[in-house]
């Protein structure tokens, strides 16, 4: 029994469990941070180190036990004790190693919790039928629903865009759709385009007992609307281009505006010349990819699928509320006045991104007009926190894809310049430790005795996440901040 311990203290020697531990440790900051190329590699080495080190073991254990008679007593009391003690920290390190797993497969954007929510809630659907312009929206749907079973009656809860080239072929497709299932819950999905031409993927979120749907929303109208569409025959109005787009924002309202407007009639779509009533309806847009300040896009509105009276009924009975909201399309809303107010909206997004504009209302949220197209100078990202303190000074705060790291942003000409918010380094750390603390994540300003004052909580995977805080003043409205002091919470 003691030449056992011998044996076993060899076999896991200090260099195995030491092996083990940085093994573990790797296995972490994969699951946390990503980075295959970097630390997959090193892992197969530690990995494939430890399994040629037990073989020979295994193989050369005759030799080794022999051996094991020749050492002396103290030598074997040594090796029992470290082998009990090698047997503790292996298992204590696998059961840390567990559960920290698990923690980390719980922090929203970690790339271990994006893995296991496409294992959940993934599915990729083979296209039989590739082009869109001989099968339509609805023969695309229908593929997609002998899937997935997709509710009977569709709403988008955000815009939907679908490119493709002259040959009908899918090039990209973002369509974030939600409906009423059988069983009376609300199920929202988010059909996206993959590098494959013939794949698309379906995300498929958990069931609502409720969702305020909107009929302005409507997936019918644009399906209806496509399906009705020569496209083959309207994009010869782009002789030299190759790619071409599809946008849905549901029903829109466009003024008397009549340039690009198209009502479409049993014979086709016939260009609107004048307008006597405002022009408003579902509308379906045909446009270049990347040209349309320079080529005029095709929006359809097909006069069957709506009216102008329905449309302005709705809209006289819109109520604003003061301050921070969500609309319709869950995108961030700020109103100083019952009239004037300003939006984040999305104008383009991909996987847990997404891409901002900023409009501006001076109608109580009737119509919107873009002050600037791109305020976060092409960074993507989720919106999460606008404020305007007058007409012209407001503030953004945009959170990266894995909410570990989120900017603030300021305009003092009512957005048609924004910029970065600096903030100095504060001279003092959190209860002596650096770690997670280097990115604070900022939250809005607000107003206190003539000044403004900013909350910088630390790196959401920090274990003083909630309650600590860095505390910054600014009396030059937001200009320039100073560290005021560090207000740290209960330990509870």
């Amino acid at each position: 029994m003691k030449n056992n311990f011998s044996v076993k203290a060899l076999v896991l020697n200090p260099i195995v469990v030491i092996l083990y531990i940085i093994f573990c440790s790797i296995l972490l900051n994969f699951f946390e941070y990503g980075g295959t190329a970097r630390r997959v590699p090193v892992l197969i080495v530690i990995a494939g180190s430890l399994l040629v080190w037990f073989l020979l073991c295994l193989f050369f254990r005759k030799r080794i036990r022999k051996r094991a008679l020749d050492q002396s007593d103290t030598f074997r009391k040594m090796s029992a004790y470290w082998f009990w003690f090698a047997v503790v920290s292996l298992i204590g390190m696998t059961v840390y190693t567990g559960f920290q797993t698990y923690q980390i497969s719980q922090w929203w954007g970690t790339p271990l919790h994006r893995k296991i929510r496409e294992w959940q809630t993934e599915t990729t659907i083979d296209l039989e039928e590739t082009d869109i312009i001989s099968q339509g929206l609805e023969g695309l749907l229908a593929e997609i629903d002998a899937e997935i079973d997709l509710p009977e009656k569709l709403y988008a809860y955000s815009t939907v865009e679908l490119e493709f080239n002259r040959n009908g072929d899918i090039e990209s497709l973002y369509m974030p759709v939600v409906g009423e299932n059988e069983e009376g819950l609300f199920e929202s999905f988010l059909i996206t385009s993959t590098s494959n031409t013939n794949q698309l993927t379906v995300l498929r979120n958990k069931p609502q007992d409720t969702y305020d749907t909107d009929e302005d929303w409507l997936l019918s109208p644009l399906v209806d609307t496509v399906d009705q569409l020569p496209i083959s025959e309207l994009i010869r109005e782009w002789p030299e281009e190759e790619i071409f787009g599809i946008y849905y924002a549901g029903y829109r309202t466009w003024g008397y505006n009549t340039e690009g407007i198209y009502y479409v009639e049993d014979n086709g779509p016939v260009a609107l010349e004048t307008a006597n009533d405002e022009i408003i309806g579902y509308t379906v847009s045909l446009f270049v990819p990347g040209r349309t300040n320079d080529t005029t896009p095709m929006r359809f509105i097909d006069r069957s699928l709506s009216g102008p009276a329905e449309s302005q009924a709705r809209e006289t009975e819109r109520e604003v509320s003061l301050g921070y909201q969500l609309d319709d399309r869950q995108q961030e809303v700020y109103f100083l006045t019952e009239e004037l107010g300003y939006r984040l909206t999305v104008t383009d997004a991909a996987t847990g991104s997404r891409w901002y504009g900023l409009d501006r209302t001076a109608d109580g949220g009737m119509t919107w007009e873009t002050v600037n197209p791109d305020p976060f100078d092409g960074r993507s990202g989720e919106s999460s926190g606008i404020v305007f303190f007058d007409e012209a000074l407001g503030f953004f705060i945009l959170s990266m894809r894995s909410q570990s790291e989120a900017i603030l942003f300021r305009t003092d000409d009512a957005g048609e310049v924004v910029s970065a918010v600096a903030f100095p380094d504060a001279d003092v750390s959190l209860n002596d430790s650096e770690e997670g603390i280097s990115s604070p994540i900022p939250q809005l300003p607000y107003e206190e005795n003539g000044s403004l004052f900013v909350r910088l909580y630390p790196n959401p995977t920090s274990e003083y996440m909630h309650d600590t805080y860095y505390l910054y003043k600014s009396d030059d409205d937001g200009k320039t901040w100073d560290f005021v002091e560090v207000i740290e919470g209960s330990e509870d």
